[in-house]
């Protein structure tokens, strides 16, 4: 029996010397190798309008058609921070034709027609890290009913494919073009209309 636990301590007094000795050996290492990480969290998609007013001046009225350039340059910042790649779509939608009230009893621009084109801004310091598509899109007006107006089609200005559009992209509107024809009556009054933008968070066809 004695001999027995005289075995057994040997045999422990050796594996503790031999832990001993690795540890050592860790410690004397002149390299050692750790990890760094970093995570994010997906943002958000959206949009935002500076000097929303597009536009066309004050004109002399003429029985000519007419093809007027903007007085102003709005401008359109998207701003795509999900981290997603999964594209996006900028469409606009006008509300009723040019008209001098806010409602259908007004005098209307009849047959005027506008057509709105984006152009990249490239002096915005913080511009898209990917590629954008710009369009000229021309608009037709929607109607109003029993003082309600209803947008007419969304057109699409501006987009990104899958893949593409990650940052802040802008755009400006100083190329949009408004055409009167000469046979339009034209009060001497202020014609307004509205335009509705819209983001949506996948490319559109």
């Amino acid at each position: 029996m004695k001999k027995m636990v005289l075995g057994l301590m040997v045999v422990a007094g050796l594996l503790g010397t031999s832990t001993v000795v690795a540890n050592a050996a860790d410690t004397d290492s002149k390299s050692v190798v750790s990890t760094g990480d970093v995570a994010f969290s997906s943002g958000k998609l959206s949009l935002s309008v500076n000097n929303t007013n597009l536009s066309f001046g004050k004109n002399t009225i003429s029985a000519a058609q007419a093809t007027l350039g903007t007085s102003t340059t709005p401008t359109v910042k998207v701003n795509d921070l999900r981290g997603t790649n999964a594209g996006w779509s900028l469409t606009v939608a006008q509300g009723q034709q040019f008209n001098t009230q806010t409602n259908a009893s007004g005098s209307a621009l009849t047959n005027a027609a506008l057509t709105v084109a984006s152009t990249k801004d490239s002096s915005d310091s913080t511009s898209s890290d990917s590629t954008v598509n710009t369009d000229n899109a021309p608009l037709t007006p929607g109607k109003t009913t029993n003082g309600t107006t209803t947008n007419g089609p969304v057109t699409k200005v501006a987009s990104a494919s899958a893949g593409h559009g990650n940052g802040i992209s802008a755009f400006t509107f100083g190329k949009s073009k408004l055409t009167v024809p000469g046979a339009t009556n034209k009060l001497d009054k202020s014609y307004t209309t509205t335009l509705t933008w819209t983001l949506g968070d996948t490319p559109s066809n």
